[in-house]
């Protein structure tokens, strides 16, 4: 264990500098990253297929803040006319966009569903270890980097002539670094994103650079201010976060301050009167799948349930009840995709 932990360390640090080769003089320069080791060590073949009996294809994004790969998931018997939610799923460090599809099994649940799945592809060019840079400075507002990337690819899909979306049920979803860009984008974007899904990444903004992104995945940094959240007039979209309390990477101490975070800009946002402010809270265990759950909600002035947090018993830094042998998923425990899909449903934009 110690020796992976010095590894992981290393890798935070900046990389020396080299004197420019023949080799490599023209590899472009890479912004130093924090690296998410989602759990499991083995990857096999059945990995690397997304799953879904619907249509998978690849795609380049190309807008003003900059350039994406992305896979396009439209599900089986989808009609053109029929008007679909969009969900966007952000992978973990080293994962592919298949391989993430194949580990949350997020394809089979879109054709029972009818939700038109987007993944973008982060590359070793803006990444060595393909990981989303919520860590980065550059990455941290709607002006610039991968959330006006994101968000942006999100937007442009409503245009796309293959599917009719609906612009008030654009959600995102992530693990690890692809969590923690998740959050990224509900601080910045609000107006995008009806809701946010979250499982084992590091609150907005907790980090600025690679040097203390470790401690920010370990829950020992200090939140932003409100002024340095986009989204605290509008408030952060209703988030469901999942944690494992047997994560060494994205520590339970983590999730606890993306909760606490929500709840500081919910307050910021919503006066006494508004439908919209947090009236109650209940926490319950549930046991599925052979894990037991700590599940704690936060519930409108309406009734709605705007905030959902599941601590999961014995669970590792892999998606809860995933694909058995897939990548970075662990098959035992509560299905965090089931879950996730349940309360995304339920969100509106603007209401």
């Amino acid at each position: 264990m110690a020796r992976r932990r010095k590894s992981l360390f290393a890798a935070m640090l900046p990389t020396p500098k080299r004197r420019p080769t023949r080799r490599n003089a023209a590899a472009p320069k890479v912004p130093t990253m924090a690296v998410f080791t989602p759990g499991g060590s083995s990857r096999p073949a059945a990995a690397s297929r997304p799953g879904g009996k619907g249509s998978w294809t690849e795609h380049r994004h190309l807008g003003p803040a900059g350039t994406r790969g992305y896979a396009l998931y439209i599900p089986f018997g989808l009609h053109r006319a029929t008007v679909a939610p969009l969900v966007m799923m952000l992978h973990g460090c080293t994962q592919t966009p298949a391989e993430f599809a194949a580990a949350t099994r997020f394809n089979v649940l879109a054709d029972r569903h009818g939700v038109v799945v987007v993944y973008p592809h982060q590359t070793a060019t803006h990444n060595l270890n393909r990981c989303w840079n919520w860590f980065d400075p550059r990455h941290q507002s709607r002006l610039a980097g991968e959330p006006a990337i994101l968000a942006g690819l999100a937007r442009s899909l409503l245009t796309d002539s293959r599917f009719t979306l609906d612009p008030t049920r654009i959600y995102v979803a992530g693990i690890s670094a692809g969590g923690g860009m998740a959050l990224t984008l509900g601080a910045t974007f609000p107006d995008v994103f009806a809701a946010v899904g979250v499982h084992s990444g590091p609150p907005f903004k907790s980090a600025s650079g690679g040097r203390d992104a470790l401690a920010a995945m370990a829950g020992r940094t200090a939140l932003p201010g409100l002024g340095e959240i986009p989204a605290r007039t509008l408030g952060l979209p209703p988030t469901i976060v999942f944690q494992g309390t047997r994560d060494t990477t994205v520590r339970p101490a983590a999730a606890e301050q993306v909760t606490a975070q929500w709840l500081e800009v919910s307050d910021a946002a919503a006066g006494p009167g508004d439908p919209r402010r947090v009236a109650r809270t209940r926490t319950t265990t549930s046991t599925t799948g052979g894990r037991t759950a700590t599940v704690t909600r936060w519930y409108s002035a309406r009734g709605r349930t705007v905030l959902e947090s599941w601590l999961v018993s014995g669970l590792g830094h892999a998606w809860s009840g995933g694909l058995a042998q897939g990548s970075f998923s662990d098959p035992v425990g509560p299905r965090a995709t089931t879950q996730l899909w349940r309360f995304l449903s339920t969100q509106r934009l603007g209401s």
